[in-house]
Formats: C-alpha cells, sequence, structure tokens
C-alpha cells in the first residue's frame, strides 16, 4: 500500500495486515517457504540437489514393461 493508503487505513481503524503483492515480496515468501523450486538452470538444479537431496516428485520410478502385444496374443490363442 501507498503511504496515502496506510494512513488512512489507519485513521479508519482498520487492522488488517498490510498485504504486498508485488513481484520481490512473491520471490522472498517463495525462497524461504522451503518448497522446491519451479525453475532453476541445470547448474543450480545441482547445487540445489547438493543442499536439499532429490525430492521424491523428481524421482522416475521404473515399472514393469507392459506385455508385448505378440505375447498378449499368443497367451489368448494358446492358453496354458
Amino acid at each position: 500500500m501507498a503511504v496515502d493508503h496506510d494512513r488512512i487505513a489507519q485513521l479508519l481503524g482498520d487492522e488488517s495486515a498490510p498485504s504486498d503483492t508485488s513481484l520481490q515480496a512473491q520471490s522472498l515468501k517463495r525462497a524461504t517457504s522451503g518448497q522446491v523450486p519451479t525453475t532453476l538452470t541445470p547448474h543450480e538444479w545441482e547445487q540445489w540437489y547438493a543442499l536439499h537431496g532429490i525430492p521424491d516428485s523428481h524421482v522416475v520410478k521404473k515399472t514393469e514393461p507392459a506385455p508385448s502385444r505378440w505375447r498378449t496374443l499368443l497367451r489368448r490363442l494358446l492358453p496354458l
């Protein structure tokens, strides 16, 4: 809020906390929140991983490959 707005709010008895929606305030809030960042350069990711470890959301989990179509077709045609 501008200085005038703060003074007017004070005179009217408004007790709500001032909200700062500037980009600087948003980046400071994001930096101090401890959340995983969303955009970093590859070098910055290496540094972030070294300091904080790799979060679970960044680990690719291996799954079993799906059976091939031929194997599925053979199982249907030749039940054992």
